[in-house]
């Protein structure tokens, strides 16, 4: 767990220093996100699908974009708890792109054991003063705790919309 913690923090600091000094690609924003769970996890009690609002600030460099996300889920899978779940993403592409990231939840004052590595591809349209980031992302998550409840992995299909802004 806190080598998962100890490697977002690495690549954030890298992140951040290697992008400090150029806030021209930089861009900011907000959206919605829903969540499918793909295991057949209803016979535990618990839903398969949630939304959750984001905050997104991304980078692009040259060749990448970097991206760090937060989501907030107002009830995750029908727990009735909510979940903040930071994510950093590496995309490839301008209009349409694809890449990969990695999350991880905190729910009820705890970490999740087990983060989230994700594919994603979408498309992002350049508008008069913002841009429309659609995407669908498939998550991989391996849960002890509810492997052994359901059986299932916490596998799940995601689509989201995003306005952002340049600063």
């Amino acid at each position: 767990m806190k080598r998962h913690l100890s490697l977002i923090a690495i690549v954030g600091v890298i992140l951040s220093t290697w992008a400090g000094g150029a806030l021209a690609g930089s861009k900011i924003g907000g959206g919605i996100h829903y969540l499918h769970n793909l295991g057949d996890i209803k016979d535990a009690g618990l839903e398969q699908d949630s939304f959750s609002l984001l905050g997104s600030y991304q980078f692009a460099g040259p060749l990448l974009k970097f991206e760090g996300d937060v989501e907030y889920i107002f009830n995750f899978a029908g727990t009735d708890k909510s979940m903040w779940q930071p994510q950093a993403w590496v995309l490839v592409g301008g209009l349409i792109y694809a890449g990969g990231g990695i999350g991880i939840g905190y729910i009820d004052g705890d970490w999740q054991n087990d983060p989230f590595y994700a594919l994603r591809g979408g498309v992002d349209l350049a508008l008069a003063s913002f841009d429309l980031d659609l995407y669908a992302s498939y998550r991989f998550q391996s849960d002890d705790d509810l492997k052994n409840l359901t059986g299932e992995d916490w596998d799940s299909i995601t689509f989201a919309a995003l306005l952002r802004f340049g600063l």
